[in-house]
C-alpha cells in the first residue's frame, strides 16, 4: 500500500465510522452527537481560516495574498497543540504535516508568479519537514520543466511517482511545463 492509499483509508474511515455509529443510535441522541461533531468543526474551521482563505486566494489567483494567508496558518502551526487540532484542515494524500502543506501552497503561488528560486526554496524547506511528500517533488520537477532542465524535471518526477504520485499525471504536467518553457522568451 503506497502512502497516498494509506492517507486517503485514514481520511476517509473516520467520517465512514462517525456516520455508521449516529446511524445505529435513536434520532434524538444521533442527531446532537451530530450537533456537538459541527460545532466543534466550525470552531475549528475559525482558526483554521488562514489555511482554508489561502486554498480560495489559490483558486481566485490572488497569488500574494494566498502566500500571506499561508505563512499565518504556518506561524499558527508552529504550536504542536495547533497542529493537532486543525488536522482534519489540511489533511492530503501526500503529507499529515500542515506546515509541508502549507509551505508547498506558498511555493506553488510563487511559482504561478514565476519566482522561480524563491518557490524552490520553499519546497525544499517542506521537504526538510517531510521527506516523503511527493507533491513537492512533483513542483520540483515542474520548476525544473520550467528551466527547460528535462533530466532535473525526470529525476524529481520519477522520485513523486515513487512516493506514490500518478506516473501518467507527472508525465502529464512535465509536458505542459516543458512546452510553457519551449514558448517563454528568452531572458
Amino acid at each position: 500500500m503506497t502512502r497516498p492509499q494509506r492517507n486517503l483509508l485514514l481520511i476517509l474511515s473516520p467520517p465512514a465510522v462517525l456516520w455508521l455509529v449516529l446511524r445505529s443510535m435513536p434520532w434524538a441522541v444521533g442527531r446532537w452527537i451530530g450537533v456537538a461533531f459541527l460545532v466543534v468543526a466550525l470552531v475549528l474551521m475559525f482558526f483554521a481560516r488562514d489555511f482554508l482563505i489561502g486554498r480560495y486566494r489559490m483558486r481566485k489567483r490572488n497569488w500574494e495574498r494566498a502566500i500571506e494567508s499561508f505563512q499565518r496558518f504556518e506561524r499558527r502551526l508552529e504550536s504542536p497543540t495547533w497542529a493537532t487540532l486543525l488536522l482534519p484542515f489540511y489533511l492530503s494524500l501526500y503529507s499529515f504535516d500542515g506546515i509541508a502543506v502549507a509551505r508547498n501552497n506558498v511555493a506553488v503561488s510563487l511559482m504561478n508568479l514565476r519566482r522561480l528560486e524563491e518557490a524552490e526554496g520553499w519546497l525544499r524547506s517542506a521537504l526538510r519537514r517531510d521527506p516523503l511528500y511527493a507533491l513537492a517533488y512533483v513542483n520540483l520537477g515542474t520548476i525544473a520543466a520550467l528551466r527547460n532542465d528535462e533530466p532535473g524535471a525526470r529525476r524529481e518526477l520519477k522520485r513523486a511517482v515513487d512516493l506514490g504520485f500518478s506516473a501518467a499525471d507527472a508525465q502529464l504536467l512535465m509536458r505542459k511545463a516543458l512546452a510553457e518553457a519551449n514558448q517563454a522568451p528568452d531572458k
